[in-house]
């Protein structure tokens, strides 16, 4: 007799069941969600935080002690470049004032493709990460290109839209504690 074990979810199957849902791909736009809405997405005896490394071997932990914006894209989204730009935009506003981090949902895309994306669209200085193992996308229930969560020094997602503009970006986080 054979037993048959479930297999882990890919990110290809988890993209294929967010479509098959009826989930927004790259180029829709969302309303932003309500933050009690968006505080959702943070389980319950959720760690406190996960340690991204970027692709320049920077070590970022989401949540942080400042509220983050995450951007999850890939390189081949045509309307992923815009809010990749939006995001460097208001990272840069800000000073340092709140995190920022890109964060490339295909893990197929090395980092010498991202950094020429981020040059591309004049934001090399732009944080950016691959979430290989769809950790982010997970935890944040992430499940379509351009979408932009701003998450407090909580866990909670105080913020989801996709592409928001730069000053949307920096409102989203100012009210999430950005000082």
């Amino acid at each position: 007799m054979t037993i048959l074990r479930p297999r882990r979810p890919t990110l290809l199957t988890l993209a294929a069941a967010a479509l098959a849902a009826g989930a927004t791909a790259c180029g829709s736009h969302n309303a932003p969600t309500s933050p009690s809405a968006a505080g959702a997405a943070t389980r319950p005896g959720a760690p406190k935080g996960t340690q991204i490394t970027t692709i320049a071997g920077e070590k970022i932990t989401v949540p942080g002690d400042k509220p983050t914006a995450l951007f999850f894209f890939t390189v081949g989204c045509g309307e992923c470049a815009g809010g990749a730009k939006s995001l460097a935009t208001a990272g840069k506003a800000l000073s340092g004032k709140a995190g920022v981090l890109a964060v490339d949902m295909d893990p197929s895309e090395s980092p010498q493709t991202i950094r020429q994306f981020l040059t591309y669209i004049n934001a090399p200085q732009l944080p950016a990460a691959i979430d290989t193992t769809a950790t982010l996308a997970r935890r944040y229930q992430v499940a379509a290109l351009s979408t932009l969560i701003v998450v407090d020094p909580a866990g909670k997602v105080a913020y989801r839209a996709t592409d928001p503009g730069p000053e949307t970006i920096q409102a989203a986080l100012h009210q999430s504690g950005a000082k």
